[in-house]
């Protein structure tokens, strides 16, 4: 089968209209996935695909399809369609795809639209010869990634019914292959004082006071963990005060406020432990309370290891050279992982441009992701 992915072309026509919707996450004040998640499934119908909505959350809903052969294994290739905010854009909208020599340009574009796009054009080169597929092939487009990942945990509870073997979490990788990364939890920390005029602050309780003095003895928490000995980096454990919210005036002694607060848990640390020496923090100033928002275990990559290896094998096939990378930031991928799938995350684009004012993927990321996939896929 001659590879049919010579150009990018179609893959820009396509990311230039995934990036045209405004996907950002509610978290994020925007409208959700809904009028993405629409268009995929009409893309996908045009092309005589059938798709399934899975409800997820109000008005937000996983998406996904399968083809080729049910005896064999099969692989699931998935990619949210929720994005970051879009506060502080650099140049221009970033919800139009803007070309400069060789980069593209817009939110999205990188994390992880791009992925999207990759994925959805190998189901679209498959869907009329699935013949030539050596696996069963489940494309999915997700939910709510940029918040708290329901939407790939609501995916995985159909591991049987779909038949899932391995699993790919579309996100930047520069096409190589990530089997183990970090950990996470994500923690709200609300301090409470007693409002007054600021006139006569002897008379209130500053809430803001409560929560500077919290952040500074996290900051010496992330100090000590630095100072923890480990051989590689994704063993380290980090924190990080991410937002702070309170006061309401010049004028007002707070009665409030709230941390956002981001703990990165190596893969040789216990997440309840992590948990508690916050929780021991936030306890030294009265009248705060602490909220878990979210925490997924790391990506250990114990059951991966085969997958791995044939994902590397068929890149080398292909003349591209890709490597086994550990990675800091957290995906999808932990959610498949729990449901005992060996699962890797893979895709075109740099992570260091995800997130980004500037966010934008280079020629040729997108093409390389596409060979690698074809590669693996094909039917030898």
């Amino acid at each position: 089968m001659k590879s049919g992915f010579l150009d990018e072309t179609a893959a820009f026509v396509l990311l230039e209209r995934l990036v045209g919707i405004n996907s950002v996450n509610p978290v994020f004040g925007g409208p959700g996935e809904a009028e993405l998640c629409e268009f995929v499934s009409q893309w996908l119908a045009e092309r005589g695909i059938e798709c399934v909505r899975q409800s997820v959350l109000p008005g937000r809903d996983n998406l996904f399809s399968r083809i080729g052969p049910k005896d064999k294994p099969t692989l699931l290739l998935e990619a949210h369609m929720d994005t970051v905010g879009v506060d502080g854009w650099a140049t221009g909208s970033p919800f139009e795809l803007r070309q400069l020599d060789n980069r593209f340009y817009g939110r999205g574009s990188c994390d992880t639209k791009a992925s999207l796009a990759t994925f959805m054009l190998v189901l679209e080169r498959f869907a009329g010869r699935q013949e030539d597929l050596a696996y069963g092939l489940v494309f999915a487009a997700t939910v709510d990634e940029e918040s708290k990942q329901v939407g790939a945990s609501k995916l995985a509870e159909l591991k049987d019914d779909l038949g899932i073997s391995f699993a790919i979490t579309g996100e930047p990788t520069c096409s190589d292959v990530i089997a183990r990364h970090k950990g996470v939890g994500r923690y709200l920390l609300n301090t409470t004082g007693r409002a007054a005029h600021a006139s006569a602050p002897q008379l209130g309780e500053n809430a803001i006071y409560k929560a500077a003095r919290i952040c500074q003895s996290i900051e010496q928490l992330g100090q000590r963990l630095s100072e923890v000995p480990h051989e590689r980096e994704i063993e380290k454990g980090t924190v990080s005060v991410g937002v702070v919210r309170g006061g309401i005036g010049f004028n007002v002694v707070p009665d409030a406020c709230q941390l956002d607060i981001d703990r990165r848990l190596g893969t040789n640390e216990d997440p309840e432990t992590a948990r508690s020496e916050l929780e021991k923090i936030c306890a030294s100033e009265k009248g705060t309370r602490f909220e878990v928002f979210l925490e997924r275990p790391p990506l250990r990559g114990e059951i991966s290891g085969a997958f791995v290896g044939k994902l590397i094998a068929a890149a080398d096939a292909t003349g591209i050279s890709v490597a086994e990378r550990e990675v800091p930031y957290m995906t999808n991928a932990v959610s498949y992982e729990a449901a005992g799938i060996p699962g890797v995350v893979f895709g075109p684009g740099d992570i260091a441009q995800a997130h980004k004012n500037d966010e934008f993927i280079e020629s040729g990321q997108v093409l390389r992701s596409l060979q690698v996939l074809e590669s693996f896929l094909l039917r030898k």
